[in-house]
């Protein structure tokens, strides 16, 4: 099993045949009984490798909201099919109307009508209009058209006058309110692109091309089985020492919301007849999600069926919570046939169930699908309490998310417990405190996925930011300089933000935008073909997440000089001649730069990463490694 990933041992492999017909390897860690701990992108990865796009399917086009179209689709018609009006109002000939004005109308005779869908029967000749609606086929002869409001019928009808003739009150250019053939869609072009998520629009362009139907990649079909002695259906009296079944219900209300079409098979029970019956009964689907049976804790005989059954492997993920997770396939042999269900493992406990669901099967889903955008929409939050992060494990702690002054906020929910299920009905986002943090302090800011967004909104990830401190004269903006200059050889989009301790003046005397100032405007911007500048005053200092987020999400990173009293990444530049103590402390950095030797430092400050002043190209891949890799990686 070559493609297991490398941090897993084979300490023990078992050989079994299922009763479908297939012989199976399964690695444990024997000291475990799982698999080595493997990180959540690890085993995203493995679990989006056993899946792929589905094949097309031809259905009516209001079934298809959602869907991925599987064709190029291109038109056979021009749209608007002939020229049209855009306006209520008269066709005439624009040269007619030369020098018209309200107090010199210019009077042309009325001769006939076009209503939309009808012909014109008439043809505009000088001197000549024709009355026309909007969307009706322009008049031959006729290359303007001029609304009802410039003219004056309004008047004519309130006096009881002739409408026969008519005043033009404005002068109009050719092709005024027209709207030309083949200007929306031309016949031949292609209008919409193999891959197009179908929303309502494109509906309605599938719709005005004539189409009735589209070829669309089909909805996977996902078989869901709850497993335990201990659950019941809510249908059923609650008796002691049982629950109802909630898993089931939550996962298929999931598959649902992200395109799927659930198959709920019950409840499978601690026996490996009740397990295998209904594990058959689903392999027929697309997908088979499984809740509960994966723990270390658990009855083995869940992964014992699972393991006779197909290449499942038991996963440990850095993850809190849902740190137990089963995936592989399972094989089912049709005859000569031969045919593989990828199978995912959720635990029992309902938040670890949901939260594990959405890392793991909502993405894959989403590609069987067709779908291009995977990731999570993602903001950046100020957390408005404490959490810790005590086993290095990347945590998914529920919140609820709030906008105030242009920056988001996020609250827990409350008690995070795996089984607390009612923390997931108030949360509208999970913050994500990665394995290598200790936590978040109140006042931290956080990256946040929305649970409720639609994949692709949102603000997209907030660069990575890298802070270059130290004392006076160390050479801090020779490296800012020199890194800029790397990072721009290799490609990535950066900006730069200095931190100043005292008042600033950054525009020239006796310029518009000095007098601007000068005469006391607050905000005073300046704009070119390309640059744009902004000048403005504060009441107060930003904190560095308010300055970050008026750069914005459009750079792969931000590097920042000084602001040492912020909980950014920070790297130190060290000279010897300045003493050999450092501005920060060892715990607030995340790597050294000096001319000296490592060994003059302090002790702590000796095991981080230390470079030599100078080497800018190990300094620019410990900082990509580090802080711009994942960035880059989402952007491939």
């Amino acid at each position: 099993m070559s493609n297991w990933p490398e941090r897993v041992t084979p300490v023990c492999m078992a050989a079994v045949t299922g009763e479908v017909g297939v012989t199976t390897k399964i690695i444990y860690n024997t000291a475990l009984g799982v698999v080595d701990m493997i990180s959540v992108d690890e085993a995203l990865e493995k679990v989006l490798s056993y899946v792929e796009a589905l094949e097309p399917e031809q259905k009516p086009i209001l079934d298809c909201m959602g869907q991925v179209l599987a064709d190029d689709v291109y038109s056979s018609i021009d749209i608007p099919p002939l020229d049209n009006s855009a306006m209520d109002g008269f066709a005439l000939r624009a040269e007619d109307t030369r020098g018209a004005s309200e107090s010199s109308p210019r009077y042309l005779v009325v001769v006939g009508e076009v209503a939309a869908g009808s012909m014109p029967r008439k043809h505009v000749k000088p001197g000549t209009a024709i009355r026309i609606m909007t969307g009706a086929p322009l008049p031959e002869g006729s290359d303007a058209v001029v609304q009802f409001e410039d003219t004056d019928e309004v008047g004519r009808k309130s006096l009881g006058e002739d409408l026969s003739r008519i005043g033009i009150l404005c002068q109009a250019k050719k092709g005024l309110n027209i709207r030309c053939r083949g200007e929306d869609i031309a016949r031949g072009s292609l209008v919409l692109e193999k891959g197009t998520v179908l929303r309502p629009q494109e509906i309605g362009v599938l719709a005005s091309l004539g189409r009735s139907t589209a070829p669309v990649i089909r909805r996977p079909i996902v078989a869901i089985l709850a497993t335990g002695d201990e659950l019941i259906g809510v249908d059923q009296p609650l008796a002691p020492g049982k629950i109802y079944d909630s898993n089931t219900y939550t996962v298929a209300a999931e598959v649902s919301r992200y395109g799927g079409i659930p198959r709920i098979l019950g409840i499978g029970r601690d026996s490996v007849q009740s397990l295998d019956e209904k594990i058959a009964e689903g392999l027929d689907a697309d997908m088979l999600i499984t809740s509960g049976g994966v723990s270390k804790g658990d009855y083995d005989i869940v992964k014992d069926v699972l393991a006779e059954l197909g290449e499942i492997g038991f996963w440990t993920v850095c993850m809190k919570p849902g740190k137990p997770l089963a995936f592989g396939v399972i094989k089912k042999v049709m005859g000569r046939k031969k045919r593989k269900v990828p199978h995912l493992g959720l635990p029992g406990n309902p938040v670890s169930s949901m939260i594990t669901f959405e890392q793991f099967a909502r993405p894959a889903i989403l590609k069987m699908m067709g779908k291009k955008v995977l990731a999570k929409p993602t903001i950046r939050a100020v957390v408005e309490g404490d959490i810790v992060n005590t086993d290095g494990r990347r945590i998914f702690a529920r919140v609820m998310v709030t906008r105030r002054g242009g920056q988001y906020y996020a609250s827990l929910t409350g008690p995070q417990g795996s089984g607390i299920l009612t923390s997931m009905a108030k949360a509208d986002g999970l913050a994500v405190i990665p394995e290598s943090s200790k936590g978040a302090r109140a006042g931290d800011m956080v990256e946040v996925q929305m649970l409720d967004w639609v994949e692709g909104q949102g603000e997209g990830k907030l660069p990575p930011i890298v802070s270059v401190v130290g004392k006076s004269e160390s050479g801090k903006t020779m490296l800012m300089e020199q890194l800029i200059a790397e990072f721009k050889k290799r490609g990535h989009k950066i900006a730069a933000l200095k931190h100043c301790h005292g008042g600033m003046e950054i525009d020239h005397t006796g310029k518009d935008s000095w007098r601007y100032a000068q005469a006391g405007s607050d905000a005073v911007g300046i704009s070119s073909t390309d640059k744009l500048a902004f000048i403005k005053n504060l009441d107060r200092e930003l904190s560095i997440q308010e300055i970050v987020a008026i750069i914005g999400p459009e750079y792969d990173l931000i590097l920042v000089e000084g602001f040492k009293r912020s909980r950014l990444p920070k790297i130190e530049v060290h000279r010897q001649e300045l003493g050999n103590d450092l501005l920060c402390s060892p715990e607030e950095l995340s790597a050294i730069v000096t001319d000296g030797a490592s060994d003059t430092l302090l002790a702590d400050a000796c095991r981080l990463p230390t470079f030599r002043l100078g080497d800018t190209v190990a300094i620019a891949d410990f900082i990509e490694k580090k802080f711009a890799s994942s960035r880059r990686s989402d952007a491939c």
